[in-house]
């Protein structure tokens, strides 16, 4: 597996940019924040969708990520309600996706944070 791609804020702030010019891309701007819960979810999934959003690093979640954030939740209740008895490729599943959030001490340091101004 290849090495994470470095936001392009990252990659001009260390001046990658001066020496390789056609390195820089153009990211897709942050949507908006992550909001409230899907209707759909029940008041228990509400509950987890709160609480994720609340222990995830500021900055990280923006709209574009409540489909990720779902399947998180969902992933979540299972792995509590089912603990060590829920199958390995859910709890693998469930890592890689907490793991994309920055829930991690290494993971946070590969996130990258939107500003909240733009």
């Amino acid at each position: 597996m290849g090495r994470p791609r470095k936001p392009t804020a990252v990659l001009e702030l260390t001046g990658a940019f001066r020496k390789n010019p056609q390195r820089k891309r153009t990211e897709p701007p942050a949507t908006g924040p992550l909001g409230v819960p899907p209707e759909h979810f029940t008041g228990e999934q509400a509950v987890v969708w709160h609480e994720l959003a609340a222990v995830c690093p500021p900055g990280v979640l923006t709209r574009a990520d409540r489909v990720l954030v779902e399947i998180a939740v969902v992933l979540m209740l299972r792995f509590r309600k089912q603990g060590t008895y829920m199958r390995r490729g859910y709890f693998n599943l469930l890592v890689s996706v907490l793991s994309r959030m920055g829930m991690s001490p290494a993971d946070r340091s590969r996130v990258g944070i939107v500003n909240a101004g733009g």
